[in-house]
């Protein structure tokens, strides 16, 4: 589905991502991993068509079309949805609000407002708070309910759990992977290494921009001197 070749990108004169591919099969939860500063938001970025940074050679296609020059919104208009990094919602927009941006909450079909209350009960009780009154928790499960109603077929996911606490990480697992069997499919960008090993099949490791290690993720798992020498953990 997602094929990424060859790519350069960057800021200005910070030549970041250095000639990453990697691809992302159909129901698959894909995990991009890393220490901080080696590119992975980057490349978030840089699929989804955000500027900064500035795509400098390569390419990325979805389905067989080319992605690089689209627009931010022509790319969602492609069913790929993006939970940026720290969630970047709107403070003074209550909750029905965020999720009713780009679809009626009269919709009856693909994700509707009231799936998502299903999976995010939380959400329902706080269906007219607005984004600033929000705990870290429930902002991140309103990243994620709005990403589900562009009817994605592939979300982008940029440090969902950043901030979350351990029951609430475990609650994304299991969202992520209800996700999964429901056919879609994740380009997971995690600092939580071992919440991103519970769900992803197959990872790839960033260093200073560059892929220095692809797998399954079972098979990371039992490499400790791979996570050791990349990501600085035993």
């Amino acid at each position: 589905m997602l094929e990424v070749r060859d790519l350069h990108s960057g800021y200005g004169e910070a030549h970041v991502v250095r000639g990453v591919s990697l691809d992302v099969g159909t129901a698959e939860i894909v995990a991009v991993l890393g220490r901080n500063g080696m590119g992975k938001t980057t490349l978030i970025r840089s699929i989804m068509g955000l500027t900064p940074p500035q795509i400098r050679s390569g390419s990325i296609t979805w389905r067989g079309e080319s992605l690089v020059g689209l627009r931010p919104h022509d790319i969602a208009a492609r069913k790929i949805a993006i939970v940026p990094q720290g969630r970047r919602l709107f403070a003074s927009l209550t909750v029905t609000e965020h999720l009713t941006m780009l679809k009626s909450a009269r919709a009856k079909t693909g994700w509707t407002v009231e799936r998502v209350f299903g999976i995010f009960p939380r959400l329902a009780e706080r269906r007219h708070h607005r984004g600033g009154q929000l705990s870290g928790g429930e902002r991140g499960m309103l990243a994620v309910g709005r990403a589900l109603m562009v009817d994605p077929q592939l979300i982008l996911m940029d440090e969902p759990s950043e901030g979350l606490a351990p029951v609430m990480v475990q609650h994304l697992e299991e969202i992520v992977l209800g996700l999964k069997r429901e056919g879609l499919s994740i380009l997971l960008v995690e600092q939580n290494l071992y919440s991103a090993l519970a769900v992803a099949d197959r990872v790839y490791v960033l260093e200073t921009g560059q892929v220095v290690h692809q797998g399954d993720a079972a098979t990371l798992t039992r490499q400790p001197e791979l996570l050791f020498q990349h990501l600085g953990v035993q």
